[in-house]
């Protein structure tokens, strides 16, 4: 294989993928209801259910109280705005007690009666604080949140919807076609050099045109229609990169709604390691080995990912050990 031919992949089943836990997004779920929201409008049925609780979001931001998301009883929720792009969605049951919650959002900066003695913050803050069940349905509630937001009108006649299956379709009524909420799957992907000898493998990281100076980070990229995830993986880095890779192998996954990403992680092994930075999406590229990136990172001399994100797991799992603290 050549550079100028990054169009075949290998397997490698060799290496373990990420544990869920590792993951403040993907970890234990609420019960979604998933069948019977398709039947019967739960939504209403859960106006009757003295047990049911409503999420309240304004503009992205979540209300927290004591460590814990604020899920007001359905009686005592602020009135729903009646915008069609922020309708009641049916959440699920929360497997602790079984009650079923509801959304409820209001655009940013809406004035929203009650809840004045919470704070309101949003995934980015909250996705490493809360308890994992209520991380899920947090994000749950993002996700579909901002699909309703951007998508309330008939994408061929431009008819606004109606919102069916418990908030999780809308169905055009001029046309009647129906419309489901979009994820957009991305690959991000580790890469390293494959050497032998772990104290000289070397893993490569990239700083996006978007980020401060001493920020790095793994490669990713959308996958692309008619593509596997493996072809983008390849394609993603040699045009990013300008560097062949092969073995690639899958990690995990992590929903990330920012607005509606799907993270799909990969290991990969460069078969060349001279790199070219494309200039537009990525400004700078290094090779760090496992003692190089401890150092930089723990100097701070350079910024690694979070731990809300797939690509901190991704590092730390080739690390071998956490990410230093000081990154």
């Amino acid at each position: 294989m050549t550079p100028s031919e990054p169009n075949t992949w290998t397997p490698d089943r060799t290496v373990p993928g990420l544990d869920p836990g590792d993951l403040p997004f993907a970890a234990s779920a609420f019960d979604r209801d998933a069948v019977d929201r398709e039947h019967r409008d739960l939504r209403a049925e859960a106006g009757t259910d003295p047990s049911a609780r409503v999420l309240v979001m304004v503009g992205g931001d979540a209300p927290v109280r004591d460590g814990h998301l604020v899920l007001e009883e359905y009686a005592a929720a602020p009135a729903a705005s009646g915008d069609p792009a922020h309708p009641d969605v049916y959440l699920g049951r929360l497997r602790g007690d079984d009650a079923p919650v509801l959304l409820r959002s209001f655009p940013a900066g809406a004035e929203v009666p009650g809840q004045n003695d919470v704070v309101r913050a949003g995934l980015r803050t909250l996705g490493t604080e809360l308890e994992p069940e209520e991380t899920s349905l947090l994000v749950t509630a993002q996700s579909v949140g901002l699909w309703h937001r951007d998508h309330p009108r008939c994408p061929r006649c431009g008819t606004v919807t109606e919102v069916i299956r418990s908030g999780w379709a809308r169905e055009c009524p001029e046309d009647q076609t129906l419309h489901f909420p979009r994820t957009d799957p991305a690959v991000i992907v580790a890469i390293t050099d494959g050497h032998e000898d772990p104290e000289r493998e070397r893993i490569l990281l990239g700083r996006s045109s978007l980020w401060a100076s001493n920020r790095y980070s793994t490669l990713a990229g959308f996958v692309e229609p008619g593509e596997s995830a493996e072809q983008a993986v390849v394609r993603e880095i040699f045009e990013e990169a300008g560097i062949v890779v092969g073995s690639v192998h899958y990690q995990g996954s992590q929903p990330w709604p920012f607005p509606r990403s799907l993270m799909l992680g990969f290991r990969a092994v460069a078969h060349t390691v001279d790199f070219t930075p494309d200039g537009q999406e990525i400004l700078d590229l290094r090779w760090f080995t496992r003692a190089e990136l401890k150092a930089a990172a723990g100097e701070r001399a350079i910024v690694l990912p979070g731990r809300i994100s797939i690509a901190h797991a991704l590092i730390a799992s080739w690390l071998g050990e956490p990410i230093p603290e000081g990154a």
